[in-house]
């Protein structure tokens, strides 16, 4: 008697190319995602529509979510899922509250990490890690900005665009133990990313061109994209551009 042959598996589920397909996709989120990792820390997020941004991610999270289960046992996928979990740290630390955007992208994450097809020790191993990577940053992180912090209190009491739309400027007032101060920062308006839900405010560029102590109220004007403090010229675009001002300043993102 002939042992019984099971029919081999057929169909597009069981389609080896389309599993690879799916993989690719998941590459895909896994770049998405460190994008964002990316913008979290160069850029102030400042979401305008949290429900429709929330939305977005939700549906771009479950049908990655769906794609990676389905092609779980594929090796790029595996290297996907483990990417997800430290690529999303940034996003955590410096986006801390805005549940709308993180808790679509943690849930996506978590679960891959459980659900991918690789062997339990490695999860083990990887989890472990993770928990201590995530434990160790955020306290050095806090650390590292409560350190840097100052006791003075700051207001943001006028903000303004040049003509062309190109700079832009804030009117800070400081309150302090030495009278107080106000400050005038000037930086780049062209290096923000719009979306239709979330702007992405590029930090870093930002250059003092003047602080008045104690105290006082300044008059703001623009001609052309020249800024006049009080009838006095202190900005030019070919005095900025000369003497490289609009640089990025590293750890002026990071703390923000």
């Amino acid at each position: 008697m002939k042992p019984s042959v099971k029919p081999a598996k057929t169909g597009v589920l069981h389609n080896i190319w389309v599993k690879r397909a799916c993989s690719i996709l998941s590459v895909l989120y896994a770049v998405y995602i460190c994008i964002l990792a990316y913008r979290s820390v160069f850029y102030e997020v400042i979401i305008t529509k949290p429900a429709m941004f929330c939305i977005y991610l939700t549906l771009v999270s479950a049908g990655a979510t769906v794609f990676m289960i389905f092609s779980r046992h594929q090796l790029l996928t595996r290297i996907s899922s483990f990417i997800l979990l430290p690529a999303l740290l940034p996003v955590v630390m410096m986006c801390l509250g805005s549940w709308s955007m993180i808790i679509p992208l943690a849930v996506c994450a978590v679960v891959m990490f459980f659900a991918n097809g690789a062997t339990e020790g490695t999860k083990t191993l990887l989890g472990t890690i993770y928990v201590l990577l995530y434990i160790l940053t955020a306290l050095a992180y806090f650390i590292f900005t409560t350190y840097l912090s100052s006791p003075a209190v700051k207001e943001t009491i006028e903000t303004g665009v040049s003509p062309s739309g190109l700079y832009r400027y804030e009117v800070i007032d400081t309150i302090d133990s030495s009278n107080g101060s106000t400050t005038i920062l000037l930086e780049p308006n062209d290096r923000d990313i719009v979306k239709s839900s979330v702007t992405y405010k590029a930090k870093g560029y930002d250059r003092t061109l003047c602080v008045k102590r104690p105290l006082t109220s300044v008059k703001i004007e623009w001609k052309e994209d020249e800024l006049y403090i009080n009838g006095e010229r202190w900005f030019t675009p070919s005095q900025a551009e000369k003497g490289k001002w609009f640089e990025q300043n590293i750890l002026s993102s990071i703390t923000g």
